[in-house]
């Protein structure tokens, strides 16, 4: 089974021409949706990395964009999978956000603090999730999106999910947009050589969905799936 793993602010329905791609394929395919029967005030990136963990087995494939990319590295490192794909990921310690990203979400802090869920202003999202994305575009993505953690915001943004590379065991492929100023593709390159995986880039921006650069990831997935 192919299990699709989600980002921040965002839900399982992000996926859905993805699960159509893949299904018209012969994959049995599920896209999970991770605050769904949690306390946002009150979850941590554990409880998102055990929800996927309950759901998967030695034989399924997990795909992931942005943290759901690092919940895949996570994953792999603490359980048994056929193979790993993250898209735009997240990284793990040791490999930071830029440094001009930590400050831009400094004016969250108070948020942060009071354990409130928000989601970033519109000016956050369009500068580093959806560059190049015309106006009225962006802005109906802006509105679909999800409040999230504020101790998970916290976690991912102070750098704090540890991953030994030593204990993956399955293959990994990495995949970056040339656009995307959240997790860049020089920090992306950087995530899968810590693993010694395989890295690809591609045209877009953080939230590749909402244009046709999807369906060239989706290629690029399937050709790594059929080599496993």
């Amino acid at each position: 089974m192919l299990v699709f793993v989600h980002g921040m602010l965002s839900n399982a329905d992000v996926w859905n021409p993805f699960l159509d791609y893949f299904s018209e394929r012969g994959f049995s395919c599920k896209a999970v949706n991770l605050k769904e029967g949690l306390n946002l005030r009150k979850v941590h990136f554990r409880d998102y990395v055990d929800k996927v963990k309950a759901m998967v087995t030695e034989e399924d494939i997990i795909i992931g964009h942005s943290m759901g990319g690092l919940i895949v590295q996570k994953v792999a490192e603490e359980t048994t999978i056929k193979g790993g794909v993250a898209i735009c990921s997240a990284p793990p310690k040791g490999i930071k956000f830029s440094g001009r990203i930590v400050l831009s979400s400094s004016k969250y802090a108070l948020k942060v603090i009071m354990r409130k869920p928000f989601k970033e202003d519109y000016s956050y999202i369009k500068k580093y999730m959806l560059v190049g994305v015309e106006e009225e575009k962006a802005k109906n993505i802006y509105e679909k999106l999800e409040k999230e953690s504020a101790i998970v915001t916290y976690e991912l943004g102070m750098n704090r999910i540890a991953v030994d590379e030593k204990k993956v065991n399955c293959p990994l492929l990495f995949i970056a947009t040339k656009k995307d100023r959240l997790c860049t593709p020089e920090m992306v390159k950087r995530i899968a050589e810590k693993y010694n995986a395989e890295y690809k880039l591609y045209d877009g921006c953080h939230h590749f969905f909402c244009d046709n650069n999807w369906r060239d990831i989706a290629k690029e997935i399937y050709k790594f799936i059929m080599q496993l």
